[in-house]
């Protein structure tokens, strides 16, 4: 375990924020504290397991992110991969949204790429197998990616690329992420001029967070170490001199996030969640859904469309070398 700065104003001073539990935790019992920066806002895991222990807390099986075709076993497990798979061309779009040159001449970077199904997507849209790059740590992942696409993925982020990157996409991973200025100091040197980072993360103003507060799935202690909302990102990304041009609301996230928390909401408190009430939680998810997209500040999920800012070297690393 350990305790940690604020990475963005690296100050070490807190207000507790929330406890909240890990949903893989069937006692119950274990509770990890929220806390929010005094000096930036940003809201964070605190203490937390540091890079060594974090696999540890990664269930083995029934991890959404990790599911593969091979792996999904369970209704509701076949049921979210039949929905992932639906949505991945839409994912895709938003990603190459205002691409400028043909799909064959792209280059796309996916950190946290987990089976690769994303970075399939854009191979079966037109961009060479050579072209596609990820990083997954999860070794089972990584391997049916590559058997199942040719991909180029590593485990880690590696040193250098033999190319530089159209697109360099962290879809719900920059949250998990130890390494966060390392990763976006590399982030901005891999990136084109005229390149696009892409991060999807969730939203803890959103009214799903206020109405199940600790069991709102997104939580999800101890895996997400950190919850921005737009202007902490932001103060986080211009220390690597790269700027937010657009964001959206990403509406899938409130259906998953608005199902999966009546779900650990039902258990924690012994009710049941039967048909009906998944009904019922699929509503009220398209009623999120409609929120978000009037209000994105409401959203439960929210797509960031990131560039290098024009001239700018990044404030970390000349701070760093002038010390």
């Amino acid at each position: 375990m350990e305790s940690v700065a604020c990475p963005i104003s690296n100050s070490t001073e807190f207000t507790p924020w929330l406890e909240v539990p890990d949903r893989f935790d069937g006692s119950g019992e274990v509770r990890w504290q929220l806390v929010k920066s005094s000096v930036s806002g940003l809201v964070m895991l605190n203490p937390r397991p540091d890079s060594s222990e974090i696999a540890s807390h990664y269930p083995l099986s029934g991890y959404d992110p990790y599911l593969s075709k091979r792996s999904a076993v369970t209704l509701r497990e076949r049921a979210l991969m039949a929905a992932r798979l639906l949505l991945l061309h839409y994912r895709a779009h938003l990603v190459l949204k205002d691409v400028q040159r043909p799909y064959g001449e792209l280059t796309i970077l996916e950190i946290g790429a987990s089976t690769g199904e994303l970075l399939n997507v854009f191979r079966r849209k037109g961009v060479p197998a050579k072209n596609l790059y990820g990083v997954e740590p999860h070794a089972p992942s990584a391997r049916y990616a590559m058997e199942h696409g040719q991909l180029h993925l590593s485990p880690s982020l590696p040193e250098s690329y033999p190319v530089k990157f159209d697109r360099i996409v962290l879809w719900h991973t920059l949250e998990h992420l130890h390494a966060l200025h390392e990763t976006l100091d590399a982030v901005a040197r891999l990136l084109k001029p005229d390149g696009r980072l892409v991060i999807t993360l969730p939203n803890l103003s959103c009214r799903g967070a206020r109405l199940y507060c600790e069991h709102w799935v997104a939580w999800d202690a101890p895996r997400h170490l950190y919850h921005f909302l737009p202007d902490t990102l932001s103060m986080l990304l211009e220390m690597h001199g790269l700027t937010i041009v657009r964001q959206q609301p990403y509406a899938p996230d409130a259906l998953y996030n608005t199902l999966s928390s009546e779900e650990l909401a039902a258990k924690a408190y012994g009710r049941p969640f039967g048909a009906w009430h998944q009904a019922k939680a699929l509503c009220r998810g398209v009623v999120e859904c409609c929120r978000g997209v009037v209000n994105p500040d409401e959203a439960e999920g929210i797509i960031y469309c990131i560039t290098l800012r024009p001239n700018a070297f990044s404030r970390r690393v000349v701070a760093t070398r002038l010390s």
